[in-house]
């Protein structure tokens, strides 16, 4: 297995991402996160919230991401299946068709970047 820690600060985002050789297992330290999915099979996209102490199940191979939309640092714990998991960032949009990046995008109310934004506004940051 591997383990990471992730720290984000206020109106942090750990961007977009997937983890090709492992499922990942992502538990709340502190703080809240936004949190979404989009399995590669081309079931629906999943956004949730995951507050202190609530874990999350990313799949293998799934794109995912985790934002804190809170005025104040969050820290979560992520395990994988694998001493391997490999993370793919650049790439991991390229490879999606038009309507793929549509189901994404229909499920944010904004994009990352607009919701930092707001987010910052009200946080003073």
């Amino acid at each position: 297995i591997a383990m990471t820690i992730g720290y984000l600060g206020p109106c942090g985002i750990n961007l977009p991402h997937a983890h090709p050789r492992a499922t990942e297992i992502n538990f709340s330290v502190d703080g809240d996160f936004q949190i979404g999915f989009f399995q590669e099979n081309g079931a629906s996209f999943i956004m949730n919230e995951l507050h202190k102490n609530q874990v999350a199940v990313f799949p293998k191979g799934a794109i995912h991401f985790e934002q804190n939309l809170n005025c104040t640092p969050a820290t979560f714990v992520a395990a994988f299946n694998s001493e391997d998991p490999a993370t793919i960032v650049g790439a991991t949009l390229g490879g999606l068709n038009i309507s793929t990046i549509e189901d994404i995008r229909v499920h944010l109310a904004q994009n990352p970047s607009i919701g930092i934004t707001e987010c910052r506004k009200r946080c003073g940051l």
